[in-house]
């Protein structure tokens, strides 16, 4: 059955109530497998040397180029909201549209919720990217510009913002994901992706033949990422 990711200014108390209890849930040492860490554990490794050849990250003094960041994150996304329904099948992963609602989502800025997630956050607002950005990565017609722009500009814009210019915070790191906040910004990036898909059919990665890694989270063609209607979900 097809699913939809709400904006999360439209989330419901319970349905935020469900969607952290089920991050929760994935958390701690009992935790059925995959657990959280193993997610952030994959992301670390992606963005490490042990990573360089998944293309999933644009890193220039690693010499790392992120040909695959959209495919690989949306099948990282995929994966997760996949693993959140086994906790309850209600559970959608909500969209953080951050040029509408540039602040940090309530439910998720509890100091406490924070704690017991052990994350840190370095919230500076005036580094998040304005509307004139995004338009200039929107107005792109080609796959290849399109993607480095989003990935470099505010995409990385929002990850410096919530983490601190300085690596110090949880979002602006290897381990960003260990930030629930990294789900909903990153379903941001998927939601504009597939917008910009719905006017640039045409416009499609080179590599579709390329198989996204590592096993067994990912394993699937870039092809396959390419429609979210046949991933089974949509965006409110």
């Amino acid at each position: 059955m097809a699913t939809q990711r709400k904006n999360q200014r439209d989330l419901t108390v319970d349905e935020w109530a469900r969607f952290i209890g089920a991050v929760d849930a994935l958390h701690g040492t009992r935790a059925a497998a995959p657990a959280y860490r193993a997610f952030v554990g994959v992301h670390v490794a992606a963005m490490s040397m042990t990573g360089m050849a998944w293309g999933v990250h644009t890193m220039g003094s690693m010499g790392m180029v992120g040909r695959n960041f959209l495919a690989w994150h949306r099948r990282f996304l995929w994966q997760f909201e996949q693993r959140l329904q086994r906790e309850d099948p209600t559970v959608t992963i909500p969209y953080w549209d951050w040029i509408t609602d540039p602040a940090i989502p309530t439910a998720l800025a509890d100091p406490a919720t924070l704690k017991r997630w052990s994350v840190v956050r370095h919230w500076t607002p005036a580094d998040m990217p304005t509307k004139a950005e995004l338009d200039l990565v929107t107005a792109q017609t080609r796959f290849s510009r399109f993607q480095r722009r989003l990935e470099l500009g505010p995409h990385a814009e929002v990850h410096v913002a919530v983490g601190g210019e300085d690596g110090s915070g949880t979002m602006n790191s290897p381990s960003s994901p260990a930030d629930p906040i990294f789900w909903l910004h990153h379903a941001n990036i998927d939601r504009l992706w597939a917008d910009w898909q719905i006017h640039h059919d045409t416009a499609t990665p080179a590599n579709t033949t390329e198989v996204l890694q590592p096993a067994p989270l990912f394993a699937v063609t870039v092809a396959t990422q390419l429609s979210i209607a046949r991933l089974g979900y949509s965006y409110a």
